[in-house]
């Protein structure tokens, strides 16, 4: 090794060493999400199954005919106005065939509530089902070639989003007991502390985000509440009745 090789090693090590530090850094939010790509425009349509896409292919399937399987009970399906002898009443409407008196338009047919859930579900379970054969094909491809298969962190970041669902779900319930305003508020600081922003300048920034919140929706829009709330009850008559009208 020559000694400009040794020198330059040298100088790699060092730099690639650690530095002490006089003060310890301060804890910083981490975001997860990745950084920003460049955007190409023949990625625009481009499309790509990734590791989770055949359990999200067979839960489409199966909402799907989920929907077709109801579809009898809540379209209107069963009180539908068809025409006693449909093969003659279409013929007429294509002009193949002439009738006598008035001439019913199809568009007595179209505007029945039945009609548009029904052209959903032909576009939507033929999809579905043609969607996941082409994503079994792609598994298989992926086994055959010994790709990655796991769909647990897929999963397990769909499932992530059931918090939220339940964040909500608490909100609307503590509505009714400590009113909009008090909810407001702990909803609009729980979350943003449940997501990392912890230091004070965040809590001061989401407070303040709630309070205006409020001030928009229910004190200057007026959105209905409930009535009865068990924390407004327990004030006094005066300031209960504000609180109800305003908060």
């Amino acid at each position: 090794m020559t000694r400009s090789s040794a020198s330059a090693a040298r100088f790699a090590s060092a730099s690639a060493a650690p530095r002490p530090t006089s003060r310890a850094e301060p804890l910083t939010f981490a975001s997860q999400c990745p950084e920003d790509k460049v955007f190409k425009i023949e990625d625009l349509m481009s499309f790509r199954r990734g590791r989770g896409d055949l359990a999200m292919s067979v839960l489409a399937l199966v909402f799907a005919l989920a929907a077709l399987a109801t579809f009898w009970f809540y379209t209107g399906w069963v009180d539908r106005n068809l025409p006693d002898d449909l093969g003659t009443y279409l013929q007429r409407q294509l002009g193949l065939v002439e009738g006598e008196g008035r001439l019913t338009r199809v568009g007595r047919i179209v505007r029945q509530s039945w009609v548009a859930p029904l052209l959903c579900l032909m576009l939507m379970v033929p999809a579905a089902a043609l969607n996941l054969r082409a994503s079994i094909r792609a598994h298989r491809w992926r086994v055959r070639f010994r790709q990655p298969t796991a769909m647990r962190y897929e999963l397990e970041q769909w499932a992530r989003a059931l918090e939220f669902v339940a964040w909500f779900i608490t909100y609307t319930l503590l509505v009714p007991i400590l009113g909009y305003l008090v909810a407001t508020m702990l909803l609009g600081l729980a979350l943003p502390f449940r997501l990392g922003y912890r230091s004070p300048r965040w809590i001061a920034i989401a407070a303040l985000t709630s309070f205006c919140i409020v001030l928009l929706f229910r004190t200057g829009l007026q959105i209905k509440t409930p009535i009865n709330i068990w924390l407004y009850n327990q004030m006094p008559t005066g300031l209960g009745s504000f609180m109800k009208t305003w908060f």
